[in-house]
């Protein structure tokens, strides 16, 4: 299962919109595009969308079903 991080637990400068940084993280977590377009493609450097060509190295964190 994946969780959303504490906000409380990261800082950001000032005017940073917290809330909408933990649900994009949580998004990228569970490979999910954070503009909204569904599932990302795991690539062998991380995800993309091949929607909106948004890239992450960061891999998604799904269990095998």
């Amino acid at each position: 299962m994946i969780e959303r991080i504490d906000k409380s637990r990261i800082m950001g400068l000032a005017g940073t919109d917290l809330d909408k940084y933990v649900e994009n993280d949580f998004k990228i977590r569970s490979g999910l595009c954070p503009n909204g377009h569904g599932l990302m493609m795991a690539d062998v450097r991380g995800q993309r969308c091949t929607a909106c060509g948004f890239w992450t190295n960061a891999r998604a964190e799904l269990e095998p079903q």
